[in-house]
């Protein structure tokens, strides 16, 4: 078996971990807080305010169908490095099978760009490129397809792109004049090109292996020496992988993989033994540990974790379990696999307690804030009438307003079902009032957020609704505040077709379909109602 270093597919799954991340802080959690609209959104057309309320209706369905399309943008990306990260994995499977004198890096990263497979043998330097697409693949004018038709992005000029930088980066003098042979190996996709495309072998994974193999070429000992380091020291996680092996002197003593030279008894006096006295490299670790031997490392299962927490995995998010498992074997001093730490954990679960206090602090805000703006706060400026009249029962002064009650005039069988709903904060004196008998037919008060059910009789009726918050009594009703409207509402060809059972209305729909009624007009109704309650005054 060849001799492994560096883990396949590590870029494209921290990618993959990254995007996720994206989609958690991006989408996941502004849609969290559009969340908060719906109760705006609510209070806003419950209070009468329509447009307002359609305004911020309309605004949250935009946001969450845009962020609903960023959201599956974002999740195609994941799971194409997913897959990119798996086809990667599929080749270090297949490379792995080269013989014992070939040298397989995996994942090397330089500034710029990613490699994904580097294959050092004695027949020369391979450089390998992976794709996961599926389909067949052709080429016609040195262009490749699948099927039939052009790929997104043009995978030739990366593989030579990648080549001259790994050129450049190993260095003329290390190459000795060997060139780096770039070849493009498909996973998934059934190749049908035989031969080189512009310089490049593009095939298939089962013939990865034998075309490395079939290669007739050279690669010096010495050469191969000198840029195993240097490739080793490209790695994407170096700390985790076994270090090249240290060529070894015919007297025993340790050589230098960089400049070659043999450490002498002299240089232990005066040198660290993990340091080449000339050049200062660190080959250490060389000594324990081999390409062959790699350090083991022990994985945590999910017997070591608590049973509530075992029964709770299934339905945790993907990558959380293997977080957890690491966070509960670095509490046992064991070692885990460097992809997960208990802080990142940690730091996921500030960040959601976090997310939480905001929108709580957030909606409790808004909340305040709309009620300050529709609802502001009214101050009523109490003014003596030049000529009080005294009363007891009713003084000048704001006195509490009457118990919701209704005092109705008519108690024949015809009666309806009247349910009133009290819905802008206001106090309310309701006057209703017979056409043709010119009979007051009914007089409530209603407070604030009450509700009111009484009857009606089954004619037509024509009501008087007066509004507001300081109840001066029934001669001034609520002082210059007050806000009186009437209109005619239609019962007797309702009820004659047999549609309705009962009328249900609010005091905001009594006021919106309402015209402006005099003050002084409504005072005198209101003074007559309480007084006599057949009364009628005209509409």
């Amino acid at each position: 078996m060849a001799q492994v270093f560096g883990s396949a597919g590590k870029s494209a799954f921290s990618m993959g971990d990254t995007r996720y991340q994206d989609l958690l802080s991006r989408i996941a959690l502004p849609m969290l807080s559009l969340l908060l609209l719906i109760p705006v959104g609510y209070y806003l057309l419950t209070r009468g305010h329509f447009f307002w309320g359609v305004g911020v209706a309309f605004f949250y369905v935009v946001s969450i169908k845009s962020l609903e399309e960023a959201g599956l943008k974002l999740k195609k990306r994941i799971s194409h490095a997913d897959t990119g990260a798996k086809a990667e994995q599929a080749v270090a499977e297949a490379l792995q099978e080269l013989p014992d004198d070939y040298y397989v890096f995996h994942d090397l990263e330089f500034p710029g760009f990613n490699i994904d497979h580097v294959v050092l043998g004695p027949n020369g330097i391979f450089l390998v490129e992976t794709k996961s697409q599926k389909g067949n693949i052709t080429q016609e004018n040195d262009v490749l397809l699948r099927n039939g038709r052009k790929f997104f992005k043009n995978f030739l000029n990366q593989c030579w792109s990648q080549t001259y930088s790994l050129r450049d980066h190993l260095g003329a003098e290390r190459l000795g004049g060997q060139t780096i042979m770039p070849i493009l190996c498909f996973s998934r996709g059934f190749v049908q090109i035989r031969g080189l495309v512009r310089g490049v072998e593009v095939l298939n994974i089962r013939f990865l292996r034998p075309y490395i193999l079939s290669q007739r070429g050279s690669l010096p000992t010495q050469a191969r020496d000198q840029i195993i380091p240097l490739l080793a020291a490209a790695l994407s996680n170096p700390a985790a992988q076994p270090s090249p092996r240290v060529p070894q002197s015919k007297t025993g003593g340790i050589v230098c993989p960089k400049c070659f030279h043999e450490r002498t008894q002299n240089d232990d006096l005066h040198f660290s033994a993990g340091e080449c006295p000339k050049c200062g490299v660190i080959y250490a670790r060389a000594q324990s540990d081999t390409p062959d031997t790699p350090p083991t490392t022990q994985t945590t299962s999910t017997k070591d974790l608590p049973p509530i927490v075992i029964a709770l995995l299934p339905f945790l998010p993907k990558r959380f379990p293997f977080t957890l498992l690491a966070a509960v074997a670095m509490a046992k001093g064991k070692p885990t696999t460097p992809n997960f730490f208990w802080n990142i954990l940690a730091l996921k679960l500030a960040a959601c307690a976090l997310a939480a206090l905001l929108l709580i602090g957030a909606y409790k805000t808004m909340q305040a804030t709309v009620t300050s703006i529709f609802n502001p706060p009214q101050t009523q400026t109490m003014q003596t009438p030049e000529k009080p009249i005294p009363n007891e029962q009713h003084p000048i002064q704001a006195v509490a307003f009457p118990l919701t009650h209704a005092v109705s005039s008519d108690n024949s069988a015809r009666a309806i079902t009247f349910v009133f709903e009290e819905d802008q904060g206001q106090n309310v004196i309701l006057l209703f009032f017979d056409n043709k008998a010119k009979t007051l037919a009914l007089r409530a008060c209603v407070r604030a957020y009450e509700k009111l059910t009484t009857t009606l009789p089954r004619v037509d009726l024509g009501y008087v609704i007066v509004t507001g918050q300081v109840w001066q009594g029934y001669e001034d009703l609520f002082g210059p505040a007050s806000e009186a409207k009437k209109a005619l509402i239609t019962l007797s060809s309702q009820t004659k077709a047999g549609n309705v059972t009962s009328i249900r209305a609010t005091s905001s729909m009594f006021v919106q379909k309402g015209v402006q009624s005099p003050l002084p007009e409504t005072k005198a109704w209101v003074r007559a109602a309480v007084k006599n309650a057949g009364g009628y005054m005209k509409m």
